[in-house]
């Protein structure tokens, strides 16, 4: 693997730990100690003035604007229109000055900087010492109440000092990757404001209240703020809590008086709930491990800002590839939130699994709209979206990424298979499946040569080879799509005819799946053995992200990958496969993968362990948890890669633990990392709490919660109760 660490942070279980601040770093530690709720979220930025570089980045799950996209003459079938979530209110703007010198790191001396979060607590402090004080600041995003930011600042001198402060919420932001404001100022009152997108007319109403009295407003155009004139002696603390309300649509009209009731609450009152919440979230979602700190603090960031950024309260929302943290991917959902998502999720919130499907069939009249652009039927979901449209502008990844929609039909049956929801099957689940199989039955075609269906111009996850046909990841996803489509209109019914479900057998037992017997090597499109050669093992680390230095059209004339579609299928589908088959295959593509794609490590090392490449597997976990701690692909500045953070959590449970959730019964075939003394993960069962610790010698299987479960470990079935069911680890 060619990429390398970039050590920066200190190593903490539970915490992540800026010791002096480096301005080149300051992107990277805005995106590092982002917070969020799902409902919005804040990055890293300064509270104060900072005049060095940096991206004032406050976002809103589903506020978005759009643009329309233009080509140089008119296809059909190509994104009309791309929406992007924006960058909102700034509602921790602040202003100090200190006998009537304005707090600038940039232009001032400053001694003794700290930062940390707290993942234990959902709490950012930062602390150094300036103009002969010593500033404390403090900041969460209730995870108890969406609504709710809270904001302290803490003032300390042996000296006396005069302490002009100004505070309020600034809407005056520039969307970066824009390179403008999206905002108007539509209302504005004593400690309130409401800003209104310039296009899609969606609103944002702030309010703040403060534990000290103002001395005057400070209100500017898109900003209300107060300033306080404080004489400080010795200690000095001010507090802020904001609440911050989302009108998406006529069904979220603005209710301004809740915001009163709701700032009734203190700052510390609001922070005890906070606290209280991230416990309980901890008590049933942590993962424990003993003897490798690296490891530890790598996955409870991870397991953190997965919580972070969703929890499935709102079934028109979803998870974005970057989450709430950065501009990079405009806030969009990509196919990860089914594959790699849904997983975490499933075991973690089942409410919120459920609610990540919602959100497709919420948008399925978009995606049938979709696949009448494309001259097909059914359904075809968009590849990057927000409101259910298809957003992306590179056409060959929006009209050639047809995997995304087999995705979707994927998280249904993953789903359905693993919470036993058969009612969400019957009302919802049904009708998805049935119109991707529509979609995927007009959208393919047969070969005159082989008389075999298939999938023809498309890319498949690698996104390194563009117009392929017959990716094998992706006819295989169909032909599943179509098994399982078939098996469900039996089971309970469907508005199919007896020979559409012919149909769709029958292209499903001709489906062309690119397979040697001989060697065992499912060959990943059509001409991928005759490419040429890279040396994908001495690249050099600098010359990373491979789209930023490599011209365009040159990565595709190569036999390298971005992710291998094979070894997902592998995984995604074990049961399938033999043990020789992932060996082989596992060697064949791992020498040729770049990992340009964040979800490619863990997948690595999960298929890695079960193939019995221990060091490997360790390396790839390595890369996969502390992706952005450690700035493995260099591009954590444009914030945090929160899918493959779910893929970060499956490479322990799925990995280490050697879960597989394909089958008939959930199993098991645990192992350990040789500089691990033990670990331990919680997972909920169909309603059950289960716990599994693993030493070196043995494998401990327990129900916190519920009656009794059945699972498979190793090669024999047991019924786990809440008296320990313990194993021995090969």
């Amino acid at each position: 693997m060619a990429k390398e660490a970039k050590k920066y942070f200190e190593v903490n279980p539970w915490k992540v730990i800026e010791n002096g601040f480096d301005p080149k770093q300051g992107r990277v530690s805005e995106s590092i100690f982002s917070l969020g709720n799902e409902y919005m979220g804040i990055r890293g930025q300064f509270d104060e003035t900072y005049s060095g570089d940096k991206l004032i980045g406050s976002y809103f799950n589903g506020i978005f604007e759009d643009k329309p996209l233009s080509y140089p003459e008119y296809f059909k079938g190509f994104a009309k229109r791309c929406c992007f979530m924006i960058n909102a209110n700034n509602w921790l703007y602040t202003r100090i000055f200190v006998d009537g010198t304005e707090l600038d790191l940039a232009k001032v001396a400053f001694k003794d900087f700290y930062r940390e979060l707290d993942m234990k607590t959902g709490i950012v402090t930062r602390s150094f010492t300036a103009l002969g004080v010593k500033f404390t600041f403090e900041r969460f995003v209730c995870i108890a109440d969406h609504y709710i930011g809270g904001q302290k600042i803490t003032f300390e001198s042996q000296a006396s000092h005069e302490i002009r402060l100004i505070s309020g919420i600034d809407f005056t932001p520039v969307h970066e990757e824009e390179g403008k404001n999206y905002w108007h100022e539509a209302v504005k009152g004593e400690n309130y404001i409401v800003g209104k997108t310039l296009s899609s007319g969606q609103r944002i109403f702030s309010k703040f209240k403060t534990n000290v009295s103002a001395n005057k407003s400070a209100n500017t155009e898109k900003i209300v703020a107060n300033e306080y004139n404080i004489h400080l002696e010795n200690k000095f603390s001010f507090e802020k809590v904001v609440y911050n309300y989302a009108e998406r649509d006529e069904s979220t009209a603005i209710d301004y008086l809740a915001a009163d009731t709701a700032l009734e609450t203190s700052y510390e009152e609001y922070k005890a709930k906070h606290i209280a919440r991230w416990a309980e979230i901890w008590k049933h979602s942590d993962i424990v491990i003993d003897g490798d700190d690296d490891s530890q603090q790598g996955i409870r960031f991870c397991i953190f800002n997965m919580h972070q950024t969703y929890h499935g309260d709102d079934g028109r929302l979803n998870v974005g590839a970057k989450g709430l943290t950065g501009e990079k991917y405009s806030g969009w959902t990509f196919w990860d939130s089914e594959t790699y998502c849904l997983p975490f999720y499933m075991f973690n919130n089942p409410k919120a699994a459920k609610n990540l499907l919602m959100y497709r069939y919420n948008t399925l009249k978009q995606a049938k709209e979709r696949a009448i652009e494309q001259d097909c039927a059914g359904a075809c979901f968009p590849m990057v979206t927000i409101d259910g449209t298809e957003s992306c502008g590179v056409w060959q990844h929006g009209n050639l990424e047809i995997h995304v929609t087999a995705a979707v039909a994927y998280g249904v049956w993953h789903y359905v298979r693993n919470t036993g929801d058969t009612e969400f099957l019957k009302k919802y689940g049904m009708e998805l499946l049935i119109e991707t199989s529509r979609y995927f039955a007009s959208r393919g075609g047969w070969s005159p040569k082989t008389g075999e269906f298939g999938l023809y111009g498309v890319m498949g996850p690698d996104e390194f080879h563009m117009m392929v046909n017959n990716n094998t990841y992706t006819n295989y996803m169909v032909k599943k799509n179509f098994l399982y489509t078939i098996e469900t209109v039996k089971k309970y019914g469907g508005n199919v005819s007896a020979e559409e479900l012919a149909n769709w057998r029958e292209k499903a037992d001709k489906m062309r799946i690119n397979y040697d017997e001989k060697t065992k090597l499912f060959e990943q499109h059509d001409g991928y053995f005759d490419l040429p050669e890279y040396d994908v093992k001495h690249m050099d680390p600098d010359k990373c992200p491979i789209y930023k230095f490599w011209a365009y059209d040159s990565i595709f004339r190569v036999n390298m990958l971005k992710q291998p579609d094979v070894v997902l299928m592998l995984f995604f589908y074990s049961g399938d496969f033999t043990h020789e088959q992932k060996l082989k295959n596992f060697e064949f593509y791992e020498k040729r993968c770049s990992h340009e794609s964040s979800l490619s490590p863990a997948v690595h090392s999960i298929v890695a362990a079960e193939v019995g490449k221990t060091e490997m597997a360790e390396e790839y976990m390595a890369y996969g948890s502390r992706i952005d701690i450690d700035d493995y692909n260099r591009n954590t500045h444009q914030g945090l890669h929160v899918t493959s953070m779910a893929a970060a959590w499956m490479n322990i449970v799925y990995g280490y633990g050697g879960m597989r959730s394909d089958g008939e019964i959930l199993s098991f075939k645990p192992q350990i990392p040789e500089k691990w003394k033990a670990y331990e993960f919680k997972i909920i069962v169909r309603g059950a709490l289960l716990k599994v610790r693993i030493t070196r010698e043995k494998a401990v299987f327990e129900l916190i919660e519920g009656e009794k479960i059945t699972l498979k470990i190793g090669n024999q079935i047991y019924e786990i109760t809440k008296t320990p069911t313990v194993v021995s680890v090969a």
